[in-house]
C-alpha cells in the first residue's frame, strides 16, 4: 500500500517541517517505505476570494515560499519523498529535483499542457480525478502522459464524484476498471467526504477514516489522506483532515484489515481450487 500523507496547505515553514518530521519518524517506525509527504504551497481553487491560499494570497510568492520549505526538509531529511500540486505549466520546471511525485489538481485533470509538462518534469505523476469524470472517461487521457514520457508512472487518485446533488460519492466499482489503464489507483479518503454547505465546502473526517481503513478491501494501490496537527484550525479542508496523532492507529488497523482480507481471499481460492 502506498501512502500520501500531510497537511492540505503549507501554512508556515515551521508547521510544514514539524509535521513532516512527525510523519517521517512514524512511517520509519512502522517500516513503511512507500510513502510521500504532501502539502500544497498554494490553494488556487478556493470558493471565496477571501479564502486563505497559503503563506500569502499570491501564487508566485507561495511558490517561492514552498520551494524554500521543500529545500529545507530535503536538507534535514534527505531521503524523504515529497509531493505537491501545481497550477500552471510554468510552475513545473521550478519543482524539478525537489518533488518526487507531481500532482495535478482535479479541476485541471484533463488540461493537455499540464499533463504534458508534468510528464516532462517528473517520472511519477499523480492525477486527481475530476469530480465530474467517470472511471471510463479517466482512462482516455492517460495517453497524454505516456506518449510524452513512456517511462513516466501515471497514477490516478479518486476523490469522489458528484451524482446530481451536493455531496461527493465514491464509485468503488470503478477501481478495477481504472487499474487496467493507470499504473496506480489511489483513494483520496479525505476529499471524497466533501459536500457544499451554504456556498462553502464541508467534509466529514470520521467518514474519511472509514474510507482509509477500507482501501485495501476495494483493491486500491494507495491512500491519499490529509492530516493536520489541529484540523479545526487548518486554513482549508478543516472538516475532513484527519488528526495527525491518530495516523499511527489508523495505519495499523488499515494494514490488519487488508491482511485479513487477503488471507480470506487466499483461503477461498484454496477451497475452490485445492492449492
Amino acid at each position: 500500500m502506498i501512502y500520501i500523507l500531510g497537511p492540505c496547505a503549507i501554512e508556515s515553514e515551521e508547521m510544514y517541517i514539524e509535521t513532516g518530521k512527525y510523519l517521517y519518524k512514524l512511517m520509519k517506525d512502522l517500516g513503511i517505505k512507500e510513502w510521500y509527504y504532501k502539502s500544497s504551497y498554494s490553494k488556487e481553487n478556493r470558493t471565496s476570494l477571501k479564502g486563505k491560499r497559503g503563506h500569502t494570497q499570491e501564487l508566485w510568492s507561495n511558490l517561492e515560499y514552498g520551494i524554500k520549505c521543500f529545500k529545507t526538509i530535503k536538507e534535514e531529511l534527505p531521503d524523504i519523498k515529497l509531493t505537491t500540486d501545481f497550477h500552471n505549466p510554468e510552475e513545473a520546471d521550478r519543482l524539478v529535483g525537489l518533488i518526487d511525485l507531481l500532482q495535478i489538481p482535479a479541476f485541471l485533470c484533463r488540461q493537455t499542457d499540464m499533463l504534458v509538462e508534468a510528464a516532462l518534469s517528473c517520472n511519477k505523476v499523480n492525477v486527481k480525478k475530476g469530480q465530474w469524470v467517470s472511471p471510463t472517461q479517466s482512462c482516455k487521457w492517460i495517453d497524454k502522459i505516456k506518449e510524452t514520457n513512456p517511462d513516466c508512472e501515471a497514477w490516478i487518485t479518486d476523490r469522489g464524484t458528484f451524482f446530481g446533488y451536493n455531496r461527493l460519492v465514491l464509485d468503488l466499482g470503478g477501481v478495477e476498471y481504472m487499474k487496467k489503464s493507470w499504473d496506480k489507483v489511489l483513494i483520496d479518503s479525505t476529499h471524497s467526504t466533501q459536500y457544499t454547505r451554504d456556498g462553502f465546502t464541508g467534509g466529514n473526517r470520521e467518514l474519511a477514516k472509514k474510507y482509509f481503513l477500507s482501501a485495501g478491501i476495494f483493491g486500491f494501490d494507495g491512500i491519499f489522506a490529509e492530516c493536520h496537527l489541529n484540523p479545526k484550525e487548518a486554513i482549508s479542508d478543516a472538516d475532513c483532515q484527519i488528526e495527525l496523532d491518530q495516523m499511527e492507529g489508523l495505519i495499523d488497523r488499515q494494514q490488519l484489515i487488508q491482511k485479513a482480507n487477503e488471507v480470506d481471499l487466499e483461503h477461498k481460492h484454496s477451497m475452490l481450487f485445492g492449492d
